[in-house]
């Protein structure tokens, strides 16, 4: 039995893995059959379950209502999809709008992750998206993300888990992308369109950079950035930031740290610069003139910038070829942009500056405009006064006509848009100016411009051996603008001042000069219309220039020309007038004494008409006995007609005297005057158009065997 039992177990043992292994292949088989079918089902669940758990996983990490439209998607081996009409909500308690939509996003996300929950992006592609970025009155900023953790019923652990699950793409792309920033704060909107660029990811560094390219204000700006990390702008923290931008009116790089919390702020170095100061500013929105000398302007120094202002600390500054240093602020946060600060230069050149071309010092003094004085010959200007004696007392001598035009005053009107645009408040100090031929020096001004009002003061400025103050105030909110001026000059050379005045160096010497007016109006013509004042000028030692005065009275007969080779020399000038409406009128008058020649002016000086009407008295030193000399100058004061005043001879008092007088013609009068003083004798006159004492200067002109038979009345 003991045999018969074992054989039997033998052989079932022998038996028995054959049976489990056919159970267990089919075990195998089934339990293939359940993962697969599981897996199947993680892996295609319905199209709405993956859209709202990407919506809901996006939302979660930047605490916003993230909405999907229609989603359409393909397995390449990575899952790539595409979502129509994506919205990314403003932040609780600002503005029921966007921050963020976009027409088309096409990701592509990594396949396993995602069958756990999880959304890792490996690309992301933006078609026509638009960023609206806000900024309340109240400094919150719509960009900004908080930490989701600190909203009401989420624990900050389980929304930093859930950040983590949301990993920004490594690429991203942007296509025709559109930014618009607003902020009530500042009063200030931009937009930029047509964007277009790529944004790349290092995860070993964390770090970001883009490039690509833009429009603004119609121009086309390219711009390359790295940011040291990624994160920074969405959680607000802080990041390394390089980066350049290039357009066609501004190029500039900067270099330093960024803090993207709710007080954002940049602070590093900054280089900048435009080919034209004038179309920069009017292309970042600031409404000025078109045209003009560009300034060809650029930068560079450290700066503090947040979205409200900013800090430029030893900023190099050069305009032109001007140079200077800034240290100041420059303010957004205002109803206008808002300049502080102190600027200082070695030299600041405003010929350079205004584009001007100017001689340099080495070069002679010529006139630089067209100065033609039109001197009659004493025998030319009597016969003209003896006509206009035969025609009678409305025929008396007025202005004359200049033979060249003068041009009119512009009617263009000022553009003042920019002083009502920017307010300021600076100094600026120059160790050396350069103005034509001004010698100024250590030059401080004050300049401040608050809601369209200039107020200007020279507080210091060394004028060669003499200085200058003054003030300008200058108020563009009127209609028209009115602008008041008041200039004194102590010591001053003489010369410079004339040649930029007139363009000729008429005078020599040392002056003081005073000047107070006001004025208003759109154009030039305008202004000098409403000029109303005070000017006085006063001069010790010096020199008339380009003509002889003693010489042309002792020289009547012959006519002369503008020489600056020609002098008149005196110890003193003074000279005051009175302005209304334009009319520079004398006040007592224009008095110049000297060794030579003593001269008396008065009359006045049409600044709208640019003409002048001045009656002189000229008198000859030595001899003492000789009675003034009247001379007449009139007409345009580019091109005066100057002639002794024959006229006024006629019925004069006794205190005149003719110049035949100091210095008989060395030859009779020419016929035509011969015949005209004669006939003008045989006229039976009033003694108030032609007196005894102007009857027997003509007879003395007459030659000397004439006998004339006319009594005298």
């Amino acid at each position: 039995m003991v045999e018969d039992t074992g054989a039997p177990t033998a052989s079932a043992a022998a038996a028995g893995p054959r049976k489990r292994s056919k159970g267990w292949r089919i075990f195998r088989l089934v339990l293939i059959g359940v993962v697969v079918s599981a897996g199947l089902l993680l892996a295609f669940p319905p199209l709405g379950l993956i859209k709202d758990q990407i919506a809901k996983s996006a939302g979660d990490a930047i605490g916003r209502t993230v909405t999907i439209g229609e989603m359409d998607y393909r397995l390449n081996p990575f899952l790539t999809l595409e979502f129509k009409d994506v919205r990314v909500s403003n932040p609780p308690g600002m503005a029921e709008r966007d921050l963020f939509r976009t027409d088309t996003a096409r990701a592509t996300v990594e396949f396993f992750p995602l069958l756990k929950g999880r959304v890792r992006l490996d690309s992301l592609a933006l078609i026509n998206p638009l960023l609206s970025l806000e900024e309340a009155a109240d400094g919150r900023r719509n960009w900004v993300v908080t930490s989701p953790g600190t909203a009401p019923g989420v624990a900050p652990q389980a929304a930093t888990a859930t950040v983590a699950e949301f990993r920004p793409p490594s690429v991203t792309t942007v296509e025709n992308g559109h930014v618009t920033y607003a902020s009530a704060a500042a009063s200030s909107q931009h937009a930029a369109s047509r964007i277009n660029g790529t944004v790349l990811l290092d995860p070993a560094t964390g770090g970001a950079t883009a490039k690509g390219n833009l429009d603004a204000g119609g121009e086309t700006v390219t711009f390359d950035a790295a940011l040291g990390d990624y994160d920074a702008p969405l959680t607000g923290g802080s990041s390394s930031l390089k980066g350049s931008l290039e357009a066609r009116l501004l190029k500039a790089t900067l270099d330093g740290d960024a803090a993207f919390a709710s007080d954002a702020e940049f602070i590093g170095g900054l280089a900048a610069s435009t080919p034209s100061l004038i179309d920069f500013v009017r292309w970042v929105g600031t409404d000025t003139a078109p045209g003009g000398e560009p300034l060809k302007t650029s930068l560079e120094g450290h700066v503090v910038a947040t979205t409200g202002d900013i800090a430029f600390t030893d900023t190099d500054v050069m305009v032109n070829t001007t140079a200077s240093r800034f240290n100041g602020t420059l303010y957004f946060a205002g109803e206008r942009p808002k300049v502080a600060g102190d600027i200082a230069s070695e030299h600041i050149d405003i010929d350079r500056i205004l584009g001007t071309t100017r001689r340099t010092s080495f070069m002679p003094l010529e006139p630089e405009t067209t100065f033609e004085p039109l001197v009659a010959p004493g025998w030319e200007q009597l016969l003209a006064d003896l006509k206009a004696l035969e025609a009678g007392p409305q025929a008396a001598p007025q202005a004359a006509p200049s033979a060249v035009a003068a041009p009119a005053w512009s009617e263009q009107p000022f553009n003042l848009k920019a002083i009502r645009a920017v307010d300021l408040d600076v100094t600026i100090r120059a160790m050396q100016v350069s103005y034509g031929q001004l010698d100024l020096k250590h030059g401080k001004v004050k300049a401040d411009i608050a809601d369209g009002v200039l107020d200007a003061k020279i507080e210091e400025l060394a004028v060669g051996a003499g200085n200058a103050v003054g003030t300008l105030n200058l108020d563009a909110r009127a209609e028209p603008p009115k602008a008041a001026v008041n200039l004194t000059l102590n010591n001053v050379a003489a010369e410079p001042i004339a040649i930029e005045l007139t363009g000729n160096p008429l005078l020599s010497g040392t002056s003081n000069v005073e000047i107070s007016a006001t004025a208003a109006g759109q154009n030039q013509s305008q202004l000098t219309a409403t000029l109303d004042g005070k000017a006085r000028f006063q001069m010790g030692q010096g020199a008339l220039r380009g003509f002889n005065v003693r010489r042309m009275i002792f020289e009547w007969w012959k006519s002369w020309t503008f020489d600056l080779s020609q002098r008149t020399s005196f110890e003193r000038l003074d000279a005051q007038y009175d302005i209304r409406r334009g009319i520079m009128q004398s006040r007592p008058g224009l008095s110049m004494g000297g060794p030579e020649v003593e001269i008396n002016s008065t009359g006045s000086v049409n600044v709208p008409a640019r003409s002048l009407n001045q009656e002189i008295r000229v008198k000859a030193i030595p001899p003492p006995t000789a009675l003034p000399i009247p001379v007449r100058i009139s007409g345009s004061w580019a091109s005066p007609s100057i002639g002794i005043d024959w006229w006024g001879l006629f019925s004069a008092a006794p205190d005149l005297g003719g110049p035949q007088a100091l210095q008989p013609a060395p030859e009779p009068p020419p016929a035509e005057v011969e015949v005209a003083i004669r006939r003008v004798l045989a006229l039976n006159l009033p003694s108030d158009q032609l007196s005894p004492q102007a009857r027997d200067m003509l007879r003395s002109l007459l030659p000397r065997n004439d006998d004339p038979t006319e009594e005298s009345p």
